[in-house]
């Protein structure tokens, strides 16, 4: 009995100390101090935008500030807002909320960015963009007729879309936004069919660019696509890289990877012998110098079921390839020039061409 009479005590108190606050502006005895998360999405492909919303925390005093961290560094102190995470990756979005009192607490969900695929159509003269599944995320007209290359080029903290297109004789080198598909600048091609593009993304940043008239590779500025060197065959086969001219023959392909601490490697299809070569950027020798290409050892013979090859570009250590006659773009180990069993099937369109990865 006495116990109880103990608890009746204990609540007689508590709703009187309830009814005071009440009384003062809100009863908060028993509200809990808590951050809480309200993201509209939690996964996506590249580039990500979420809307966050802390605005459901509480707190018995009131909330005084919050902090979000993106999980890539990025901050913000707004109780809600908008994010773009412009890179792929598994990345925690944490909420700690600060109450009047001092109080402190932090939560935190998980965001997917997933990488993506661009492909451009030369026949139907169209560019899409591709989840890794295959799924169609968004598709535009091309800017000109017959676009055979595409390279995705961050510069500012946006992306840029580059597409190459011949053009019915009026071949350029067109930079779109990527979001909107509107053309953003319209530049001169080097020569009169342009291929593949492929963008090196360290320094010094290169676009590179191979033409299936001049049968050359291009080193171009990014930002005005000047020509800043060019090498054809004769170029390989008077350094002695090569035991005769069958390179640039049949331009297939071509593609950069990065390799520290040069500008990166190329990596260069040729399409008569299906032969596929390591080229590496070799820095100049003198601030008067350019870049230079270098030859490493032989080249790998590529599978002959994935011909003909009309774009490539390199991922997570692989090469990938598109495949045109069977609407896929396929795996490839480097190394051995074989097919891994891992591809991104029915694509869309009736001949794609071109490859770039967005991550």
């Amino acid at each position: 009995m006495r116990a109880r009479r103990r608890i009746h005590e204990l609540m007689l108190l508590a709703i009187a100390a309830c009814t005071l606050t009440a009384a003062l502006g809100g009863c908060s005895l028993f509200l809990d101090h808590e951050a809480v998360i309200d993201v509209d999405v939690v996964e996506g492909v590249v580039p990500l935008t979420i809307r966050f919303d802390g605005c459901r925390s509480t707190g018995s005093s009131g909330i005084e500030s919050y902090r979000w961290r993106f999980g890539n560094g990025d901050e913000s102190f707004d109780a809600s807002g908008t994010y773009t995470y412009l890179h792929a990756g598994s990345f925690p979005l944490t909420l700690t909320v600060r109450g009047f009192d001092g109080e402190t607490r932090t939560t935190s969900v998980q965001i997917e960015v997933k990488a993506c695929i661009w492909l451009a159509d030369a026949s139907l003269g169209k560019v899409y963009k591709l989840g890794l599944d295959g799924q169609l995320v968004t598709e535009f007209d091309a800017p000109a007729a017959s676009p055979h290359g595409v390279a995705i080029v961050e510069s500012g903290g946006a992306w840029r879309l580059y597409v190459a297109c011949q053009g019915g004789g009026f071949p350029g080198i067109y930079r779109i936004d990527p979001g909107t598909g509107t053309v953003v600048s319209e530049l001169p091609a080097p020569a009169q069919a342009p291929l593949s593009l492929a963008y090196g993304g360290d320094a010094p940043r290169r676009v590179w660019h191979v033409d299936g008239t001049s049968r050359k590779i291009y080193e171009l500025n990014p930002g005005d696509l000047l020509v800043l060197g060019s090498f054809g065959s004769s170029y390989f086969y008077a350094t002695g890289q090569v035991a005769e001219i069958g390179l640039l023959r049949a331009p297939a392909g071509l593609a950069w990877t990065r390799e520290e601490p040069t500008p990166g490697v190329l990596w260069y299809l040729e399409g008569s012998t299906q032969l596929l070569y390591r080229i590496r950027i070799v820095p100049p020798s003198s601030i008067l110098g350019g870049l230079q290409l270098t030859v490493d050892g032989e080249g790998v013979p590529l599978d002959p079921s994935v011909f003909p090859v009309t774009g490539m570009d390199w991922y997570e250590g692989y090469l990938w390839v598109v495949d045109a006659d069977h609407a896929q773009v396929v795996q490839i180990d480097p190394a051995t020039g074989r097919k891994t069993g891992v591809a991104v099937v029915e694509l869309p369109g009736a001949n794609a061409a071109g490859l770039t990865f967005q991550k």
